[in-house]
Formats: C-alpha cells, structure tokens, sequence
C-alpha cells in the first residue's frame, strides 16, 4: 500500500509492505524525490519489497520497472489510476481504465506500458462485455504494436500483443507472443495464464494444464487459476486433482473477498469448484449473489450457467447461457470443452446455441 502527490516538481511518497494475515509491517520507506526520479523510485521500492520477502533473485542489482517507463508524472498518475479501475472486471471499471491509459498516452505518447495496458484493456472489454464490437480487437493490436515497437524487450508489451492475437483467434502467432513475453520475464503470469487459456480454448488440454500449473508457481496467491485449471482437470478425467485445485481455489477466493466484497468474479468461479465438492446449498446462494451485483453482464451469466448446469437445473443454465452470448468467452469451441457444461450437450436449446456461434464464427 501507499500514497503519492506531487507539488511544484517533488514527488512525495509513502511506501508499504505490509502481511494481510498478521497485520505485520514487513518494509515501509518514505520519498521526497524530483518527479523526474518516478523510475528510481519504483525500482527502489522493488529491491526493497523483493529483499522483505526473502525472494531470491539473480542479478538483484538490477532489477528494474524502467522498461516502456514515463518520466512525466501526469502520465503516471493516470497510468496507476487505469491499473486501479483495471483489476475490476465490471464494464464501468473497464470503461474508466480505458480513460485514463488514453489519457496517459496523451500526456506521453512514448509511454509503453500505457499502450500495452490499453491493449490488454480493449481485448478485456471484447472478451468480457462486448464480442460484437471488433473495434476493440483492432484497438488491441494497433496499442500493443505500439507497445512492442517502443519497448521490445519488455515482457508487458509482448503479453498484452499475445492477448489481442488471441482475441482475434490467431492461436499461432499469439502463443509465440507468449512465449516471447516469458522469454523475457519468466515470471510474467499474466503470459502464462493466458497461454493457458489460449490452449484450452482450442482443446489443448495437456498443454493448457501445464501452463495453468505454472501460471500458479509464480502467483500463488491467484484466486483465479486454480478454479480455471479445475476445469482442465475435469474435462482430463483426473478428479483427483481437479478436487485438489477445487479445494485451493475456494479458499484463495474467500480470501480475496474478504477485502473485495463485490468481486463478482471471485464469487462465481468459485461457484463451479463449490458444486464438485459438495456444496450445493453454498454454491446456489452464491450464484445468486453474483447475479444480484449485474444480472445482464454475459460473463456473470456464463459462469453461474456453469454452476446451474452442475447442479442439474439445465433451463436455468440456458438462460443465463443466452445471455451470456455477449461475451467474447462465449464460443463453439470453449463452451463445448468447459467440463462444467457437459452435462448441457444434449439439451436442444444448447445444440442450437453451438450451431448459432458456429455460424457466427465464434
């Protein structure tokens, strides 16, 4: 945690570290810097959290945020204020963060990391909201060239690039994205997770496996890959290890809600691993909790069909189902690999959908 201003060309900022669990203070720094010196800052603040956390790191000295970095202070403040509306999954968030990376790019048109976030921003917004729109997929490709073309030895730009080639379903050449992205910084989940998900989308579900387990070493504390890898598991036939990351997922995502109560997406990935478990009654209540936060957003409507279709109320599924076809997620070839709707493919109303987003070319 922290907090930051700035006043007739001082930077002043306060630097946090702190254990959520124990309440412990691990680091904290205060610094009274030229605005200038943002990078310097940003970098000291990484040693230092990389040094609390007794993380080993080769070529410590040299670790560094610079890459595709600003030193217009205007510029970064939007930038940080994007990433805070980024990490939320509802359209209005998106839609703010699309503000303010534009806005930063105004401010320095140079500023790598604001185009890479801008193209990660436009394929979110495709994926999540509006998958009639190609705008958005265009919009992702022209910002992450960019990004690439300003910074091309920085992981961020080659992932956020691997993620508008994926959106617009050119596997190839997005995987090599990704696998330039982790070339560069082997440490960079964001490339792993969607790695993965680019192999599972495409049935690949080997692949897909492998990348998810390693998109959980480097984050471990990430809510979002077990309860997706449970889904790979699943649709393998290994249940024992689908139980194990069921088990995991659920527990990072109740600890995640602690602190972000409406994270609709924390609630209803967790809804799926919930009903393998057992946990009828729980997972219900919870996908109603989901759709009570936005029943019209398509991917709050596909993941509690998820959670209906496991729990046997298949015309429930299909309505949230078809409301979910707004979303980028909503394609031939995910829904028919996602093992939590398997229990759907002999419903008519489902054989219809399939055929409709076939025809469509999802």
């Amino acid at each position: 945690t922290g907090k930051a201003h700035h006043q007739q060309g001082q930077l002043y900022l306060t630097a946090e570290l702190r254990d959520m669990a124990s309440g412990e203070t691990l680091w904290t720094s205060s610094y009274e810097r030229p605005v200038g010196d943002v990078g310097d800052v940003e970098d000291d603040i990484l040693r230092n959290v990389v040094k609390a956390l007794g993380v080993s790191a080769a070529d410590a000295d040299k670790l560094t945020v610079q890459k595709g970095w600003t030193d217009n202070i205007d510029a970064y403040g939007y930038y940080l204020r994007g990433l805070s509306y980024f990490r939320k999954y509802a359209v209005e968030n998106i839609r703010k963060a699309l503000e303010m990376f534009q806005s930063a790019l105004k401010e320095d048109p140079q500023f790598a990391r604001a185009w890479a976030r801008l193209a990660e921003c436009h394929a979110k917004y495709f994926m999540y909201h509006d998958a009639g729109n190609k705008r958005h997929i265009e919009s992702a490709l022209k910002a992450s060239t960019k990004a690439v073309e300003l910074a091309p030895d920085f992981s961020r730009a080659f992932t956020a690039l691997g993620v508008a080639r994926l959106m617009d379903k050119n596997y190839m050449d997005a995987e090599a994205a990704f696998d330039k992205a982790v070339t560069l910084n082997p440490r960079m989940f964001d490339a792993w997770f969607w790695h993965a998900r680019a192999c599972f989308q495409q049935g690949r579900l080997d692949k897909a496996i492998e990348l998810f387990e390693k998109a959980a070493e480097v984050q471990p504390d990430d809510y979002q890959t077990p309860l997706l890898l449970r889904q790979a598991y699943l649709s393998k036939g290994d249940m024992e290890s689908a139980q194990r990351v069921a088990k995991r997922g659920i527990e990072l995502a109740q600890e995640h809600l602690k602190l972000n109560r409406k994270d609709a997406r924390a609630i209803y990935l967790a809804c799926g691993s919930m009903i393998q478990l057992g946990q009828y009654g729980q997972a219900l209540e919870w996908a109603e909790r989901a759709l009570a936060i936005n029943p019209e957003d398509p991917m709050i409507n596909y993941n509690v069909a998820c959670c209906y279709a496991q729990a046997g109320e298949a015309d429930k599924a299909m309505d949230c189902l078809e409301r979910a076809k707004g979303s980028g997620m909503v394609s031939a070839g995910w829904i028919r690999n996602d093992s939590d709707l398997f229990s759907l493919h002999d419903h008519p109303r489902y054989k219809a959908l399939v055929e409709e987003l076939k025809a469509a070319g999802t």
